[in-house]
């Protein structure tokens, strides 16, 4: 049975996440002419009362007013719910998209890891469901503050390929406020290739207490991510996603070349906030398990976050 298209030439979104990720993605949808509504809970008084603020290469802005709204609040429908939130949240997930999802929202999931996609369709069998890759740099710096450094890319592509249909609207919209937008593939291949970057870098800068220029540039910390990288290229194989020759040497150089930047993980912990372990790290420890395939090295790291962000986090 083939899905009937549901695209809307100019859709409105719904941002489930006011924070570095969802606040920039939505301030550019704003930029390009969408409709664009935001959920935030910290920043809901301070986002209302002053705007969304962002700081960028691509243009300073300050939206204000802006459509803001408690998760309690009733929110008006959307083309498109974006799912910016970190899978720390993914425990309340279904009760906070519930109230949003009707027969054909598209959920854009934008989140780090593996699985969460299958979690969504068994969840929402009504919605369409659709997953993103985003090549970001940037930071929330305060209550409704975020600083873009660098990049922004997103790559797009359906957890159906019934849908893929779907895409062209929403990287016209992208497109529209600047960002580049492509569509992928494959969804599990391009997930398996940002978990390249983000079981290395994220986890490393915790454990070392350093940043990416810090990382790559000490021949000890890019060996740490050579080693990991190479489990991470492993599993992919033998889960049906294999790297293309030269990957790994490509996304080092990538990095090398990148604004120096704090990766996400590493503000959480300075910040004592839930580390993205689950998605980012176990999920695809047991998914390269079921293949037969072991990672010892991503295994140890994971187990090292672990005991870091529980000791962290602990009340006196």
């Amino acid at each position: 049975m083939t899905q009937t298209p549901v695209s809307p030439t100019r859709p409105s979104f719904t941002i489930l996440g006011t924070g570095a990720l969802g606040g920039f993605y939505g301030s550019r949808l704003l930029v390009g002419g969408a409709d664009v509504r935001f959920i935030a809970r910290s920043d809901l008084a301070v986002i209302r009362r002053d705007g969304l603020r962002i700081d960028s290469p691509l243009g300073d802005r300050v939206h204000c007013p802006v459509a803001v709204y408690a998760d309690r609040d009733p929110i008006p429908r959307s083309d498109v719910v974006v799912i910016a939130l970190k899978t720390t949240e993914n425990h309340r997930l279904a009760e906070l998209l519930r109230p949003l999802v009707h027969q054909g929202t598209i959920l854009l999931n934008l989140q780090n890891g593996l699985t969460m996609e299958e979690e969504l369709a068994a969840a929402f069998p009504m919605a369409r469901i659709l997953g993103g890759v985003c090549f970001l740099c940037s930071n929330k710096v305060g209550p409704g503050h975020i600083v873009h450094l660098d990049y922004g890319a997103v790559g797009l592509a359906p957890f159906d390929e019934r849908d893929r249909g779907l895409l062209e609207p929403l990287i016209a919209a992208f497109a529209a406020g600047g960002i580049k937008a492509e569509a992928l593939p494959s969804l599990q291949l391009a997930r398996w290739r940002k978990l390249a970057w983000n079981i290395p870098f994220n986890g490393l800068s915790v454990l070392l207490g350093a940043d990416t220029d810090e990382l790559i540039g000490d021949p000890v910390a890019r060996r740490l991510a050579e080693r990991l990288i190479g489990e991470v290229a492993e599993a992919a194989a033998a889960c049906g996603c294999p790297f293309a020759e030269g990957f790994v040497t490509t996304l080092l150089d990538q990095t090398e070349k990148m604004t120096p930047y704090a990766p996400s993980m590493h503000l959480d912990y300075l910040a004592k906030r839930a580390l993205e372990i689950e998605y980012m790290y176990r999920r695809p420890l047991r998914e390269a398990a079921r293949k037969g395939r072991e990672l010892p090295a991503i295994a140890t790291i994971a187990d090292q976050l672990t005991y870091l962000d529980r000791r962290n986090r602990a009340t006196d």
